[in-house]
């Protein structure tokens, strides 16, 4: 076991009451614990922010336990614990980081050593912090659907990061995509050689393109990253035996009603996705999984919107929903 320590104190951003994160979030010197003898230390090179870091700190997560120092997804290089994965560069997320245990917006991170997993090689600090929550949400949706090479995939949010990383996977895993997006804006943030084709809200022409791209057959899965006022029209634009997968509500409400009698007849599935249960040891299999489709090209990193110092941590939060990709915490 290596015993050595960097310093005593380190920065971090924190919180110690709930509240919106320009008010809340301080930046502070916090001491240094000593390793558990099962754990490493990680020294953080960069920190993506995700909406539920948002949310986490404006006190919509029961579990939290506060003071707190929030932040899911990390890349950085292992300094101290088990001799043999000292000078590791590795990448990880969890669902109790930022929740229950200090999380990564902070200069060092504590982990087990079983959620050690190395990044790719061929992508920036940045982009490897930038892939845990939205990839791993996107793996967790395509296993529970069963996801399978042919399949029709709708894709909401498709601007979004976890649009692009469903996209990315899909496309990887052999499926077939078709896009919704808000508007023609957002049309230059797709890849176009990976969707067979692009709805847009502001038209209301989903259940018409996706009729028209699948031959009347309809999707095979849609994920619904938006809320209650999509569930009708994925509904409606499904194949029998369609699957709907919903991993978040923060943008068109939480209650839907739902035709039980076309439900049934059409036997389709609803399925609820909360990576919040999923732990940094999982996370860290799920992410060497993906480890060598990223080694090899065939997955593409996030896009990296902005790029903030830990002293400005406030406004890194307040850039999360405006920028035109993802939010990292450089070191």
């Amino acid at each position: 076991m290596v015993s050595r320590f960097l310093g005593v104190f380190m920065r971090a951003l924190q919180f110690s009451r709930f509240g919106e994160p320009a008010e809340v979030l301080k930046v502070v010197d916090l001491v240094q614990q000593p390793l558990a003898e099962n754990e490493v230390r990680v020294q953080v090179e960069a920190a993506a922010l995700n909406p539920s870091d948002i949310v986490n700190v404006q006190g919509r997560f029961p579990h939290t336990v506060l003071p707190r120092v929030p932040g899911r997804d990390f890349a950085g290089t292992i300094v101290a614990g088990p001799r043999e994965l000292v000078g590791w560069r590795v990448w990880g997320s969890g669902g109790d980081l930022g929740f229950t245990r200090d999380g990564a917006h902070a200069e060092y991170l504590d982990i087990p050593t079983n959620a050690v997993s190395r990044r790719p090689a061929n992508i920036s600090a940045a982009e490897a912090a930038a892939v845990g929550v939205p990839f791993l949400t996107a793996s967790n949706i395509f296993e529970r659907t069963r996801m399978r090479a042919g399949h029709w995939v709708i894709v909401t949010g498709a601007a979004g990061a976890v649009g692009f990383a469903a996209i990315e996977l899909a496309r990887a895993w052999g499926a077939r995509v078709i896009a919704l997006i808000k508007d023609d804006a957002q049309r230059a943030r797709l890849n176009m050689d990976k969707v067979a084709s692009v709805a847009t809200s502001a038209a209301g022409n989903l259940q018409e393109v996706v009729k028209e791209t699948t031959g009347g057959r309809g999707a095979d899965i849609a994920l619904n990253g938006l809320g209650a006022d999509m569930l009708p029209e994925l509904f409606a634009s499904l194949a029998d035996g369609g699957r709907v997968a919903v991993y978040s509500v923060l943008f068109a409400g939480k209650d839907a009603p739902i035709d039980l009698l076309q439900f049934y007849r059409h036997r389709r599935e609803l399925i609820g996705i909360n990576n919040a249960h999923v732990t940094l040891a999982q996370s860290a299999a799920m992410l060497s999984n993906l480890q060598p489709l990223f080694d090899s090209g065939e997955l593409a990193p996030p896009r990296i919107g902005a790029r903030y110092r830990l002293d400005e941590g406030a406004a890194a939060y307040a850039a999360v929903r405006a920028a035109p990709g993802k939010v990292v915490l450089m070191f």
